[in-house]
């Protein structure tokens, strides 16, 4: 009878050479990936603070064409730009995690349930 892997359990060994040997699938994997879209959501919430936060740097130096809110700006305006593009590339690899680890864990859901009906069908 074919031997089924459970979350949790692992695959027998295949032998010497194989490509693979041992695969090993966490019961909680879907909850584990689920943690990414979490973690995408909070930096979600960071890149708007981050955006009110460059708002009020563009109103407390004012929009002025004078010295000191050129100076200001020219100091804060390029950090700023370089962060929220750093928070924005980050959630993009987080979100990415996220959906990508859904489909992975549907997938071995599925291997679940096919091997289950070949097993009763053997």
């Amino acid at each position: 009878m074919p031997q089924r892997c459970r979350p949790g359990a692992r695959w027998p060994d295949v032998g010497r050479g194989s490509l693979v040997s041992e695969l090993m699938v966490p019961s909680d994997l879907r909850n584990r990936f689920a943690r990414f879209g979490q973690a995408e959501q909070v930096l979600a919430r960071l890149g708007d603070t981050i955006e009110q936060i460059h708002e009020l740097n563009l109103a407390g130096a004012g929009n002025t064409g004078d010295e000191i809110a050129q100076t200001y700006r020219s100091k804060v305006d390029g950090p700023t730009d370089n962060l929220k593009v750093l928070v924005e590339q980050v959630r993009g690899v987080l979100l990415m995690t996220d959906e990508n680890g859904q489909q992975v864990s549907n997938i071995f859901d599925q291997g679940e349930v096919d091997a289950g009906g070949a097993g009763r069908r053997w």
